[in-house]
């Protein structure tokens, strides 16, 4: 079978991690995987096993002087060349990750199957505006692939009660926890035995801010705790700012970004998460692969769902002890830095301060989370892919 993954990129990520699993797995089962990347100035991090197409395709949404209809035009013109691309290579099933390749292999579609992804709660991710996001927009097209991939029960509600996406459609497909091993990859642990570890892109939608905000609770009870947080992006200075502003230069660690993430999740003792909305993340998973105790703030998408809360509709008001990680209430709206701690991240601070002190407690969701960890493990997630990719067409 020939296999097409289109992608903007490979420069880091949880959506570029999940494509260059999927794609190697195929590889490795014997099929041909092409990956058909976008033009952008971005380092590719992934390598992959399936061969690398550099598309020439520009993003639609640059430099938009005449609006929604001059970005319908260049999806148009892309899809075009896309769809050269899927004939040259006798594409048999296209899968497309982030919101404009998705609409790119939708507008493309010949006799190929055609799969898209969505990695996000769209409705609740401020950051995505303007016609990709309009929701007559996404109900148009999304009904037009073969298969939409949602990664939770919150997403696939969300894509259906706001953009009236068929439920028939939908598929709950969520990212694998992939154990690394690390034995001989890095130096000696150097940053101690109390280290609460945060992973991710250094933007907005992680709300790093409140994490280091809950974590000077952490610090004026327990001055042996650290914060690492792994990543990087565009508020890596305003992060430091903040950490200086609170007197944590000294407690808060940036690493920038790292491939081995194993190494520093297995020598931690608490991951923490307190995104505006995620869908299945990554981070969490591998974490608890490695056996993590995971604190997260209830974000619409799938956090809620993966510590295992039982009622997901119903949001979160204090400190909940679930079967598989620590909840505490979503952190909503503009941080104001010269506030006292919000009651939300008093909370969140409140956590992550009981897995370091109650040793106990600690053991008992270090075990929870590999058991957590088990049920997402690559052979189960990928039996969900054979289905999509080897089932008929709906």
């Amino acid at each position: 079978m020939n296999i097409a993954i289109l992608i903007p990129e490979l420069g880091g990520g949880g959506a570029e991690r999940v494509s260059q699993i999927v794609g190697d797995y195929y590889v490795e089962k014997g099929h041909n995987v092409y990956y058909f990347l976008a033009d952008m100035a971005v380092r590719q991090v992934y390598t992959v096993k399936g061969k690398v197409i550099h598309t020439g395709i520009k993003s639609c949404t640059e430099n938009n002087s005449f609006g929604y209809m001059q970005v319908f035009a260049k999806l148009m013109k892309s899809s075009f060349k896309m769809r050269k691309l899927k004939k040259k290579y006798k594409i048999d099933v296209a899968i497309s990750f982030m919101e404009e390749f998705n609409y790119i292999n939708i507008l493309s579609k010949g006799t190929e199957k055609v799969i898209t992804r969505i990695c996000a709660t769209l409705s609740q991710t401020e950051e995505l505006t303007g016609i990709l996001y309009d929701k007559y927009v996404v109900r148009f097209f999304y009904n037009r692939a073969d298969r939409v991939i949602v990664l939770c029960d919150y997403a696939k509600d969300d894509m259906y009660r706001n953009y009236r996406v068929a439920r028939k459609k939908m598929v709950k497909v969520p990212n694998p926890a992939l154990i690394i091993d690390i034995c001989g990859l890095e130096k000696e642990w150097e940053y101690g035995d109390k280290v609460i570890v945060a992973v991710g892109r250094l933007g907005w939608q992680k709300q790093h801010e409140r994490i280091i905000r809950a974590f000077s609770y952490v610090n004026a009870h327990d001055k042996a705790a650290k914060l690492l947080i792994l990543g990087a992006g565009p508020n890596e200075a305003f992060l430091k700012r903040t950490s200086t502003k609170y007197g944590l230069e000294d407690r808060i660690i940036f690493t920038g970004f790292r491939s081995n993430i194993a190494y520093y999740l297995k020598n931690s003792k608490v991951f923490v998460m307190a995104s505006k909305g995620e869908g299945v993340p990554n981070s969490m998973l591998e974490a608890m692969a490695c056996g993590l105790p995971v604190v997260t703030t209830d974000s619409p998408g799938g956090c809620g769902e993966l510590v295992g809360k039982k009622k997901i509709s119903e949001a979160c008001s204090d400190i909940q002890y679930c079967p598989y990680g620590i909840l505490t209430p979503h952190i909503s709206g503009k941080v104001q830095l010269d506030s006292e701690l919000e009651k939300e991240e008093l909370l969140l601070g409140q956590a992550m301060l009981e897995l370091l002190s109650n040793e106990q407690l600690y053991e008992k969701y270090s075990r929870r989370s590999l058991k957590r960890a088990s049920m997402y493990n690559i052979e189960r997630v990928m039996k969900k892919w054979d289905k999509l990719l080897f089932e008929s067409k709906v």
